[in-house]
């Protein structure tokens, strides 16, 4: 291609597995690039009609042809050659996904039994047992619910309470019910379910019932289901047997990563496991400590997941990000206050190191005295890194705005995050600052669309896949929901908004949330590549171990990175900065 001044300018390079030439063909445009070659090379040319043909006759030739990442990636998913990546160890299963394709509608139970508020105990239970089923959904004048009767409120409200038979349904039903769309992911429902501590879920679309999803119904789509190991977690009464569960815990997230499927869902069902040993954790810690003559927490509190936790990104090789907040109150001195709390958050980040979950290597975590803190101390700390936009600020933005509650005593989490977004959104100087550090991380990409890895050392040959390749995108999404006010912190969510927004179109919104999906996807792959050889996993990934239809993937996702950042310089105009 000739520039303005007449001279040749480099538009990409191609390399083997790579094709130029269909662009023109299947626009019928003439060619816009001239092509050279720089070494000796075998091509295989096929005549124009031939391509036509081809692209016009399978669906996957024109998904594979189209301009779009996002189509190129979903069409190669289903080779042969995609499905059994080098990375994965050699006990790897097909691309399979867990409950891949169900929605609640294909599986819950349409045929509902329900019953008014006001009849008897005695009465619903006789039609439960009429229609064997172990629940019953009660209604007002409308079909949408009030609350549910199960065998098990039968059984600890009624019969062992001493309660008559005659007692009123409205009485011992449970309420809130915990409600799903049909149309939501099968996965999605186990999730809330494990949320909320339900085995239950009524199925609500608009404003009434039209069935029921349970987590036996999950089981038997799935075999072994997650929610088996949650409920375990849940009845666990001795920190030595929760810390015990790992091994289960590993297995199950095992299985389902090795089955492949959405990433998103991947990594959310790491998150909620890890979730939910961490309350376990804090509820037995608190027991603990009372036995022990130290009372109960002197006030509310609230633990907080940071960084990837705290975006529900986790996968395999994680360790610990989390920071401990106490209410100020006059009941409790701030100095004995946090005398409590700190002996409890060393203990909680014991139970986790010895529950699998290693310590931040970079001290973040509740542990630490400046991490545990009141709320007004915490809320004077974040908008302190907003007023100095230094290095080490910076950093800790980079962390702790991602935060998360896992378990919150008080709305303090939410009144910090209103607070911050409030705060960053009219500080200009602060977000440029925050743009330009993300940029710091660059793809490992060359001008020749080359890889760019380690020349020497340990890792020589490879390059960190998490802080080259996917940190870059955490990092421009971070700033770019800052910017605009976005509350939620997962990636994928915030790239969904800022392309609502209309910040970045549709295009190339899909071939951002396909790059990273394919990035944690290599990523998932090598952890478990590594626990195959007893190995301990990291981020380093060697492209020589990727197929020749992965490494064309790879650079094509690096190319989309590098392009998020040129937006994010561009906006922000971080040129005009220096760190």
């Amino acid at each position: 291609m000739i520039d303005d001044e007449g001279e040749d300018l480099l538009v990409d390079v191609r390399g083997e597995g790579d094709y130029f030439g269909a662009t023109s063909i299947l626009q019928d445009k003439p060619a816009m690039f001239d092509i050279s070659a720089h070494q000796d090379l075998i091509c295989l040319m096929l005549p124009t009609e031939d391509v036509r043909q081809l692209v016009s006759s399978y669906p996957v030739f024109e998904r594979y042809f189209s301009f779009s990442l996002a189509r190129t990636i979903k069409a190669v998913r289903q080779t042969t050659d995609f499905q059994r990546p080098q990375p994965i160890g050699q006990n790897a299963i097909s691309m399979e996904v867990f409950l891949t394709g169900k929605r609640v509608a294909d599986i819950m139970t349409k045929n509902l039994l329900t019953c008014a508020p006001y009849i008897s105990v005695q009465s619903a239970a006789k039609m439960m047992a009429r229609r064997r089923v172990s629940s019953i959904v009660v209604t007002g004048n409308g079909l949408y619910p009030l609350g549910i009767m199960t065998d098990n409120d039968l059984r600890t409200k009624v019969l062992a309470a001493g309660l008559s038979p005659e007692v009123a349904v409205a009485g011992i039903m449970s309420q809130p019910v915990q409600t799903v769309s049909p149309g939501a992911d099968a996965f999605d429902a186990l999730l809330t379910m494990s949320r909320h501590g339900v085995s239950l879920l009524v199925v609500v679309e608009g404003d009434h019932m039209v069935g029921i999803i349970s987590e036996h119904d999950l089981q038997m789509e799935a075999g072994s289901s997650p929610l088996q190991v949650i409920a375990e977690i849940r009845r666990t009464t001795s920190l030595d047997t929760l810390i015990g569960m790992r091994y289960k815990i590993d297995s199950v997230l095992e299985m389902m990563l090795r089955q492949g499927g959405p990433v998103k869902q991947l990594v959310a069902l790491v998150t909620e496991l890890n979730d939910r040993l961490t309350i376990r954790i804090l509820e037995l810690v608190e027991e603990e400590m009372e036995r022990e003559g130290f009372g109960k927490p002197p006030v509310p509190y609230g633990w907080l997941a940071l960084g990837s936790e705290g975006r529900r990104e986790q996968t395999l090789y994680t360790d610990q990000d989390n920071a401990l907040f106490f209410a100020a109150t006059p009941d409790c001195a701030e100095a004995e206050c946090k005398k409590w709390f700190l002996q409890f958050a060393q203990r909680v980040v014991a139970y986790l190191v010895r529950s699998g979950i290693p310590e931040c290597p970079g001290g973040i975590m509740a542990s630490n005295p400046e991490l545990c803190q009141p709320e007004d101390l915490w809320l004077d700390t974040f908008l302190g890194w907003i007023k100095d936009p230094s290095p080490h600020p910076l950093l800790m933005a980079s962390i702790f705005f991602d935060f998360r509650p896992i378990y919150a005593g008080t709305n303090f989490p939410y009144v910090l995050q209103d607070q911050l977004l409030k705060t960053i959104r009219k500080s200009g100087l602060f977000l440029r600052f925050m743009a330009k550090n993300s940029l710091i991380n660059r793809p490992p990409l060359s001008l020749l669309k080359r890889f760019v890895v380690e020349k020497s050392g340990e890792h020589k040959n490879k390059f960190d896949l998490k802080q080259r390749g996917l940190t870059p995108v955490v990092d421009a999404a971070r700033v770019l929901s800052l910017s605009l006010g976005i509350k939620t912190r997962n990636t994928l969510d915030r790239l969904a908004e800022i392309s609502r927004i209309g910040i970045i179109d549709s295009n190339f919104h899909a071939d951002l949330r396909e790059a990273y999906e394919f990035l944690i996807y290599l990523q998932i792959s090598r952890h478990l590549d590594a626990l195959a050889q007893g190995e301990e996993p990291d981020n380093f990934l060697d492209p020589a171990s990727l197929n020749g239809l992965q490494r064309k993937m790879l650079k094509e996702s690096f190319a989309v990175v590098r392009r998020l950042q040129e937006t994010i310089e561009f906006r922000f105009q971080t040129k005009l900065v220096e760190i």
